[in-house]
């Protein structure tokens, strides 16, 4: 058995940050030579590592991996972004920006994480998550 660097940490009682939850598995991939148009919804989590233009609607997470590319608009619960995405980008919950990310258009958020790195042309609305 391989055990990274954080997961022997915890496993030898070492302590680290706790991840949290783990994430659902995932529901769809769209892979990195796919390319699709149109409307999306989606229940789950669904990653998209190709050329998605159109309208992308979840309940649950997306993940845009390096090589994604979204045009159009995006609404769902949380996001990581890895990719590129022109247009809208609504995530209602939290949204990871990774320092490969490169999105112009408009972010409407409920919270931010933005790493050193990522290209941003955006008008931001970050509204804070409520704890229920």
């Amino acid at each position: 058995m391989f055990l990274s660097g954080l997961s022997l940490r915890r496993a030898l009682g070492l302590g680290g940050a706790d991840p949290g939850p783990a994430p659902s598995p995932l529901a769809a991939v769209l892979g990195p030579d796919a390319h699709h148009q149109g409307d999306l919804s989606f229940e789950g989590r669904v990653r998209v590592d190709g050329h998605f233009t159109g309208r992308l609607y979840g309940e649950d997470s997306l993940e845009l991996g390096v090589h994604g590319l979204i045009e159009g608009e995006v609404d769902v619960a949380d996001a990581i972004i890895a990719g590129t995405v022109r247009g809208r980008l609504r995530v209602r919950r939290s949204l990871r920006v990774e320092p490969t990310a490169d999105i112009e258009g408009l972010i409407d958020c409920g919270a931010i994480e933005l790493l050193p790195g990522a290209r941003l042309k955006v008008e931001l609305r970050a509204h804070g998550v409520s704890e229920a």
